[in-house]
């Protein structure tokens, strides 16, 4: 590995492992390499070299944009190591740290989230280990965020038959708080252990704690295997009911109270997440043998039936108090995060000033002027315009002569017109009386 992979620092320790920043020298990219922890303990480094592999054979056919990819897979004499992308940004426990995530944000996390488990689903897979601390966010240049599912070290495919009971140390693998009751029982696992799992990193990101309370690792498993646990709707009722129903139908005590697998989640999730303004009955069926209208006219006599009154308008529900440590905020990237390419709107007029300071230099549009009317011999010069791009050029200057107005002519050329127009009517007159005494 070392001819490959420099090794530039450690980002952090899991049960299995540790994880490392490395540079990819044939490729020059940065990677984060995952490699099992030398230990004393000879039993328990084996157990994580096969949990290792599983985790290596699972991600290799396994690509999706909310799971994190795998580049390569290796071992020496210090281990099996796997090469992974290296994410930035924060986990789901980092941001719920400060708040809990509103509304629109725990929305679009969910059909992300459950999107990859789809995906993992399909190829048999069960992560066993789903926690906030193995759920990347990071921040896209559109301003959205994107989720990914991270540390599949404890994944492992399920049995073929679900009688069939996994293999299990007396090593309990994985966070205590999100863990299924039949993880404790040793018991079999499916898809159903993620969906408990995963409704209970729903829970704590929606309130800031996990659903199942204790002081103590036993109070914790007597809190999964006694379901313990307050109702959603209790903690957050500004979250539409059928969204804490649904998160709580995740965390159901027994296998066969949840749902099957993701798939079955998200499409009932889509189906219940219609805007109130869209909501619509069930729209009415014809009749099977449909018949033409017939109009029904009252007898002679009869008095109509009194109008019934209007329904009253459903009252607005009640504003909701939120039981939570602090009020739940908008999901937003944190300092040092990529600038979004969905700046805010400039609302003040834009000026020719505010436009240079912009380092913005729009073209200038001429618009058509009047015409006017100039003295004679005035030199009318052509508009100065600025050029594209904000520098000024001056055309060459153009000149036109108004034209002068006619004068009346003068008297002396008056008389000699008479004159001349006489002479000509003698001139004719004596050519037709030559012409008819002949």
């Amino acid at each position: 590995m070392e001819d490959r992979y420099e090794i530039r620092g450690k980002l952090g320790q899991g049960g299995l492992g540790a994880v490392y920043r490395a540079y990819d020298r044939a490729l020059k990219r940065d990677v984060a390499v995952k490699r099992i922890v030398s230990g004393d303990d000879d039993e328990h480094r084996e157990e994580a070299t096969k949990q290792m592999e599983k985790e290596t054979g699972a991600l290799a056919a396994l690509q999706h944009p909310n799971i994190v990819t795998i580049y390569d897979v290796g071992s020496d004499e210090d281990g099996p190591f796997v090469v992974m992308e290296l994410l930035t940004g924060q986990t789901v426990d980092e941001i719920v740290e400060k708040a809990p995530l509103t509304w629109p944000d725990f929305r679009e996390l969910v059909l992300q989230i459950q999107e990859a488990l789809i995906a993992a689903q399909d190829l048999g897979l069960v992560h066993r280990d789903l926690k906030p601390s193995n759920i990347m966010v990071n921040w896209l240049p559109s301003g959205r965020f994107q989720a990914k599912v991270v540390d599949f070290g404890l994944a492992k495919f399920s049995p073929k038959t679900s009688a069939e009971s996994a293999e299990q140390t007396d090593a309990i693998f994985g966070s205590i708080f999100y863990m299924a009751p039949e993880l404790f029982e040793r018991g079999p696992i499916d898809s159903r252990t993620d969906m408990y799992a995963i409704g209970c990193v729903y829970y704590f990101a929606l309130t800031g704690h996990s659903p199942f309370q204790g002081e103590t690792g036993p109070q914790v498993m007597a809190a999964h295997l006694e379901h313990r646990v307050i109702p959603l709707a209790q903690v957050r009722p500004d979250i539409p009911r059928w969204a804490c129903d649904w998160v709580m139908w995740h965390i159901n005590r027994y296998p066969h109270e949840r749902p099957e697998n993701s798939r079955e989640t998200l499409k009932s999730f889509i189906q219940l997440d219609v805007p109130p303004t869209q909501a619509i009955t069930q729209p009415l069926q014809p009749p099977v043998n449909p018949r033409a209208p017939v109009t029904v006219r009252p007898r002679t006599g009869m008095t109509p039936p009194p109008a019934r009154p209007a329904p009253l308008p459903t009252p607005l529900p009640m504003q909701q108090t939120v039981k939570t440590h602090t009020a739940p905020q908008p999901l937003a990237p944190p300092d040092g995060a990529p600038p979004s390419l969905h700046a805010p709107p400039i609302t003040a007029p834009i000026t020719k000033s505010l436009v240079e300071e912009m380092g913005v230099r729009a073209p200038d549009i001429p618009v058509p002027q009047p015409e006017s009317v100039h003295p004679q011999g005035t030199q009318v010069p052509t508009a100065q315009r600025p050029a594209v791009g904000g520098g000024r050029v001056f055309a060459p200057q153009s000149t036109y002569q108004v034209a002068q107005k006619k004068k009346k002519p003068s008297e002396a050329k008056r008389n000699m017109l008479a004159a001349l127009g006489g002479v000509v009517l003698l001139v004719v007159i004596y050519y037709l009386v030559t012409y008819f005494s002949k």
